[in-house]
């Protein structure tokens, strides 16, 4: 059925997903999207859940399964482009200098219609992703910041994040299993973290596990952590995640690049 907007729709009857292909200049791009439990009759939450690279969608909504963690909000896992830069597995735009941008026009565009289609509170709108999906978040945290009320990378790095972007409210997990090359800049990235959002240099207990930057003048909540596990979405990821972003509704002052 062709919607108004562009969009196809098809629904996946066994999961209540909805499968929504989008076009995004010549490409056309897929969203699986799980409505939140009362979003026929009132707003609810959006977040953006994106996967890592080789990964999809579809398995990705499987086995994480977000939105039955938070079955209030509407989950849309977007769905990343093959890269033959990497042996044609499908993932997200990475650092700056090596990558085409050609995801950020994708999540504008889903910023845009999944409104249209789905009753959605524009001051709770929140993203996270895994690995590759990890930076995609980083990635809008840097380039979008004001269009999403918190952010939560798992399982990334990016230590470049810049002390003059927008200070942001942002949850950072990574496995304490990764390999030991990444340690260093996994320890970069939370620095880079503290400095974009303008911590003063206390910490504090944010939960067990967790640690906060409390957050000068002007700046916004860093939480970082380490999980009992490698290159995997920690077992406990769904509540962590969910728990924190909620806390969280959109700046209206906020102004940033985007």
């Amino acid at each position: 059925m062709a919607l108004c907007f562009g969009l196809v729709l098809a629904t996946t009857a066994a999961t209540a997903a909805e499968i929504l292909e989008i076009q995004v200049g010549e490409a056309t791009r897929e969203v699986r999207v799980f409505p939140g439990a009362e979003a026929d009759r009132q707003a609810s939450p959006l977040v953006l859940v994106f996967h890592g690279l080789g990964d999809s969608a579809s398995n990705f909504a499987r086995v994480v399964a977000f939105h039955k963690d938070w079955p209030e909000a509407t989950v849309a896992y977007p769905e990343g482009r093959r890269r033959p830069e990497r042996k044609g597995m499908r993932g997200w735009q990475g650092f700056p200098d090596n990558d085409e941008n050609r995801d950020l026009p994708f999540v504008d565009r889903l910023l845009e219609i999944l409104p249209q289609r789905y009753r959605i509170d524009p001051d709770r709108v929140y993203v996270t992703g895994f690995s590759n999906g990890g930076h995609m978040t980083f990635n809008l945290l840097r380039d979008r910041p004001c269009r999403f009320a918190a952010f939560a990378p798992v399982g990334a790095l990016y230590e470049t994040i810049s002390a003059t972007g927008t200070p942001r409210p942002v949850l950072y997990l990574f496995g304490r299993q990764e390999p030991r090359e990444y340690t260093e800049a996994w320890q970069d990235t939370v620095v880079a973290l503290a400095k974009l959002n303008r911590a003063t240099g206390e910490k504090r207990q944010w939960s067990p596990g967790l640690t906060e930057f409390v957050p000068g003048p002007g700046g916004a909540v860093t939480i970082y952590g380490l999980y009992n596990a490698g290159h995997v979405w920690p077992s406990r990821g769904n509540e962590i995640v969910a728990d924190f972003l909620q806390r969280f509704v959109l700046d209206a002052s906020c102004s940033g690049p985007d």
